[in-house]
């Protein structure tokens, strides 16, 4: 399965320095029935702007927050991606 999206404003996008972000994230099927996530960002940043580590940091975690929110769904409805 595969989940993809892109922000183009508010939240973690600011715009005075990012155009938008990417985000995939992939879910892999393993061996004991479980399943393994991938997640991709991709910044586009407006020109002459580059994103400090913290700033970074801060995204990720923003982020890794939807992430969760995907697992704790697919955990409680196992046939929504069956």
């Amino acid at each position: 399965m595969v989940y993809a999206y892109t922000l183009i404003e508010g939240g973690e996008v600011s715009i005075e320095k990012i155009e938008s972000i990417s985000y995939e994230m992939k879910f892999e099927s393993v061996a004991n029935g479980g399943c393994i996530g991938k997640k991709t960002s991709t910044y586009h940043m407006k020109e002459g702007f580059e994103i400090k580590e913290e700033e970074f940091k801060e995204h990720n975690e923003k982020a890794f927050g939807i992430f969760k929110g995907i697992e704790a769904f697919l955990l409680e409805n196992p046939n929504a991606y069956v």
